[in-house]
C-alpha cells in the first residue's frame, strides 16, 4: 500500500481532501484515508495557520518547500477552497506583486467587518506566517509595502510602482471629474483612495467611490431616496488577465452579497484586458474599460510615457524635453490632473532647464546610500557642470496655489538633508575634488519664517548652499534655449490657471534670493 509520503511525492503538495480522494480510486475508504493521513510521520509537514472547510489540511514534504511546484499547488488550494487567500494574491500579481500597505485592503477585495469573513489583516498575517508575502519599508519614503516573498515571484521595483500610483491617481481625479459633471456620482462625495474618509463601500474598500442618485440605481424608501453606489478601481500595469479580472468581480460579489446593501455599479479601468479577461468582466456585468476609449489615445499614451518618464528621469529629460511638453500638455488636459503631476514632474522639468542653461551630466532622481550611517535617499537633480563649476545639487518643492515652503521644510532640507547627501556624494571619487552647491527650488514662495532662519545659518567653507523661489526660478527660465523646457514651467507651474501661485509668482528681493549670474 502506498505510503502518504510516497503518494505526496506522486500527486505534489495538496489538500488532505484531495489526498483522501486520491487514496479513494485506489479502493481504499474514506475512514480509512482519514486514518492514514492522521497518523502520518513527522516526515510530512502540516501547513500551520491556514485550515480551510471541513478542516482540511494543506500537507507537503519539507523538501517540496519553497519551489515553483510548491506554491502552484498552495495557489490552487487557494482557487478552490480558499477564495479569499486566492483574491488577495491574484489582486497582489495584477499589481505588479508589490503594493502600499496603506492600498492592501483595496486589492485583496475582503470586507474589513464581516461575520465569518476573512478581514484583510488577518489574511494578510496569515499569508505573511506561511511565508507567502511580507512588508518591506522603502527606504526613501519610509512607506510600508506588502510584497511576495518567495523568489519564484517576481515583483515590480518600488519606483515604478510610485511612478504608476502617480499615472493612476491622475485617471481617478479624471473619473472624479467626470462623476461629479455627469451628476452620475453626488458631487460632494466623490472619495479617492487617498481621502479621508476612504471610499469604502458595504465594509469593502475601493479607489474610488460614490453614492449615486441615478436610475436604477436609486430606490426609493420610507425616508426618502436611497442612494445605490459606483465603485471604481484602477490598475494601469499593462493588460489585465482573467484572474485580474476575476479578482475584481468577486470583490464586487462579496461588496453585493448582504440583504440590505443598495444596488452597487462596478467599474474597472486598465491600459488593455486579454480577450478573456474582457469577456469576464463583459459576461459578469463589469464596466470594464481602457484608458484610450475614456480620454483618447493621445492621453493614454500620454499616461504610459509618465510612468516611463518617473522611473527614468534623468536619461529621458536631458534627451528629449520637448517629450516632458507634450506628456504635462496632454495629461493636462484631465480636469484635476495638474496637482497631481506638478510634484511628480517637477524635479524632470528642473533637470531639464538646469542642464540646458548650464550644461553639463544630468542625473536625477537616483538613489543613493550612506554606507556609513546605512541610510538611503534620493537625489532629485544632480548637475556636475562643466569647466570646473563644481556639482549642483538641487532639491525640489513643487507647490499648490497658495502653499508656501514653510519652516519645517526648510530646516529638514537645511539640517538633515543637506550633510547626508554631502557624505554620500563625497564618497563618490567623481566628485570628492569638486566644489558642491546644495539649492533648494520650489515654484512657490517661501515662508518668511523660513527665509529668516535660512539667512541665519552660518557659512560652510565646504559647500555652497543656497535657494530659489517662484519669483528666481522665472528668472532662471527665461535663460533656458529650449522653448520646450520654458513652455512646461512657464505654463504648467507659473501661469496655468490650476497651478498659479497665490494670482502671480511673488518677486523676491534681492536679499532672498541667490543671484542668477554666478
Amino acid at each position: 500500500m502506498e505510503s502518504i509520503s510516497a503518494l505526496l511525492r506522486r500527486v505534489g503538495p495538496s489538500l488532505s481532501t484531495e489526498l483522501i480522494a486520491e487514496m479513494a480510486k485506489e479502493g481504499v475508504s474514506l475512514a480509512s484515508a482519514r486514518q492514514r493521513i492522521a497518523r502520518a510521520g513527522p516526515d510530512v509537514v502540516r501547513l500551520a495557520g491556514l485550515r480551510f472547510p471541513h478542516n482540511a489540511r494543506f500537507i507537503y514534504l519539507p523538501d517540496q518547500f519553497g519551489d515553483l511546484a510548491y506554491w502552484r499547488a498552495v495557489e490552487r488550494v487557494f482557487r478552490n477552497h480558499g477564495k479569499a487567500y486566492w483574491s488577495a494574491v491574484a489582486g497582489l500579481k495584477a499589481r505588479g506583486g508589490c503594493f502600499p500597505r496603506k492600498y492592501f485592503a483595496s486589492v485583496c477585495g475582503s470586507p474589513a467587518a464581516r461575520v465569518r469573513q476573512l478581514s484583510p489583516d488577518r489574511i494578510l498575517e496569515r499569508l505573511s506566517a506561511v511565508h507567502m508575502l511580507q512588508e518591506v519599508t522603502d527606504q526613501d519614503t519610509g512607506q510600508p509595502f506588502v510584497k511576495f516573498k518567495p523568489h519564484v515571484y517576481g515583483s515590480d521595483e518600488i519606483a515604478t510602482i510610485r511612478a504608476r500610483l502617480v499615472a493612476e491617481n491622475v485617471v481617478l481625479h479624471g473619473m472624479k471629474e467626470w462623476f461629479r459633471r455627469t451628476g452620475f456620482g453626488s458631487f460632494e462625495r466623490v472619495r479617492l483612495r487617498d481621502d479621508e474618509p476612504s471610499p469604502v463601500v458595504s465594509s469593502i474598500t475601493w479607489d474610488l467611490s460614490a453614492p449615486s442618485y441615478a436610475r436604477p440605481l436609486a430606490k426609493a424608501s420610507a425616508s426618502g431616496l436611497k442612494p445605490g453606489f459606483i465603485v471604481c478601481d484602477v490598475n494601469l500595469r499593462g493588460v489585465l488577465d482573467e484572474d485580474a479580472v476575476a479578482a475584481f468581480v468577486r470583490k464586487h460579489d462579496m461588496a453585493s452579497a448582504p440583504a440590505n446593501v443598495a444596488p452597487i455599479m462596478p467599474f474597472l479601468i486598465a491600459d488593455g484586458f486579454t480577450s478573456a479577461g474582457f469577456g469576464m468582466a463583459k459576461s459578469k456585468g463589469v464596466l470594464a474599460t481602457t484608458t484610450a476609449h475614456l480620454f483618447g489615445g493621445d492621453v493614454a499614451k500620454a499616461l504610459r510615457d509618465l510612468i516611463s518618464l518617473l522611473t527614468d528621469t534623468g536619461k529621458t529629460a536631458s534627451a528629449n524635453p520637448e517629450h516632458v511638453e507634450r506628456v504635462l500638455s496632454n495629461l493636462t488636459r484631465i480636469e484635476g490632473a495638474a496637482n497631481n503631476l506638478r510634484g511628480a514632474l517637477f524635479e524632470i522639468v528642473v533637470g531639464s532647464l538646469v542642464k540646458d542653461v548650464e550644461g553639463g551630466y544630468l542625473r536625477a532622481g537616483e538613489k543613493w546610500t550612506d554606507f556609513g550611517s546605512g541610510r538611503s535617499a534620493e537625489i532629485d537633480v544632480l548637475l556636475d557642470r562643466p569647466e570646473d563649476k563644481g556639482v549642483l545639487i538641487i532639491e525640489c518643492k513643487s507647490k499648490i496655489p497658495g502653499s508656501r515652503v514653510n519652516l519645517e521644510e526648510v530646516q529638514k532640507w537645511h539640517g538633515d538633508r543637506v550633510p547626508l547627501l554631502h557624505n554620500m556624494i563625497r564618497m563618490d571619487s567623481r566628485f570628492n575634488n569638486k566644489l558642491l552647491s546644495f539649492e533648494l527650488w520650489t515654484n512657490g514662495p517661501i515662508a518668511d519664517d523660513a527665509l529668516a532662519w535660512l539667512h541665519e545659518q552660518p557659512a560652510r567653507i565646504d559647500l555652497s548652499i543656497a535657494w530659489r523661489d517662484g519669483a528666481d526660478m522665472k528668472k532662471y527660465t527665461d535663460r533656458a534655449a529650449n522653448a520646450a523646457i520654458r513652455k512646461a514651467l512657464n505654463e504648467h507651474y507659473f501661469r496655468h490657471p490650476l497651478a498659479r501661485i497665490e494670482g502671480a509668482v511673488r518677486r523676491a528681493s534681492p536679499q532672498e534670493t541667490l543671484a542668477v549670474d554666478r
